[in-house]
């Protein structure tokens, strides 16, 4: 009962800022993935994924989600939700120092349908930094406080994420990506855990003179140290991909 009403809190607020504001997104972003590879390890070896990203910003901050759906010893659905809240677009006033050009706090939720006796939820409060310039789409990362459902401990969280464009003879590219280290006390075994899931992408549309950032192929690598918390349980996997944005 209380995991049922944190998470109808979390997704309140994630769902607030859009009932409340009654005005249009100052921006959005939306792509669909399609992804199959393998070298997972406890589960088939390799799987087709398909991934939902959607992104927006909105008066006082932005929220981001993804869904991931595959079947791995059964269908799977995980997904994570975030919403960032803006102190520059709160109070109004530049929050800004050094390479950081804005400051938000941040509320995360985590959330699968496996194991199927045990379902996975995980609850993330933190800080949130933008360290966005002229060379990236986007980059940020942040800083915080992590309790999964079913571990006693809290723990912490760091993630940065980005979006790297760029050109080679006249070919467009994204580097994008994002990287979890949790500390030893996010999990039940006690195990520092990283995950990071880089992925290299042609902007086709453009290479084919018909539309740019629109359609990108390319791959996914997806390393994982301690999986699931596991000491030496190590993932090292590559997916082939497709991207449409829109």
């Amino acid at each position: 009962m209380k995991s049922k009403k944190i998470l109808l809190f979390l997704i309140g607020l994630f769902v607030s800022p859009l009932a409340f504001a009654w005005q249009p997104f100052d921006w959005s972003s939306t792509n669909i993935q399609g992804l199959y590879g393998g070298d997972f390890i406890f589960a088939d070896t390799k799987r087709g994924t398909a991934t939902i990203e959607h992104a927006h910003g909105w008066k006082y901050g932005d929220n981001f989600f993804f869904v991931d759906m595959y079947n791995s010893d059964g269908f799977e659905v995980y997904a994570e939700i975030y919403s960032s809240f803006s102190l520059s677009k709160i109070t109004q006033e530049k929050v800004a120092f050094g390479p950081v050009t804005d400051v938000s706090l941040m509320l995360g939720l985590n959330i699968s349908n496996r194991p199927e006796n045990e379902a996975f939820r995980a609850y993330l409060a933190g800080v949130k930094f933008d360290l966005n310039n002229q060379y990236f789409d986007y980059l940020n990362i942040s800083i915080a406080a992590y309790k999964d459902d079913n571990v006693d401990t809290y723990g912490v969280q760091i993630t940065p994420v980005w979006s790297f464009p760029f050109t080679v003879l006249e070919t467009k590219f994204k580097f994008r990506g994002f990287l979890d280290l949790k500390n030893a006390s996010t999990n039940s075994a006690g195990n520092v855990t990283m995950l990071a899931q880089p992925q290299l992408l042609v902007d086709i549309g453009d290479l084919m003179k018909w539309k740019a950032d629109i359609l990108y192929v390319g791959m996914e690598y997806s390393y994982w140290v301690n999986k699931y918390g596991i000491d030496g349980e190590d993932e090292s996997a590559v997916q082939g991909m497709l991207s449409v944005f829109f």
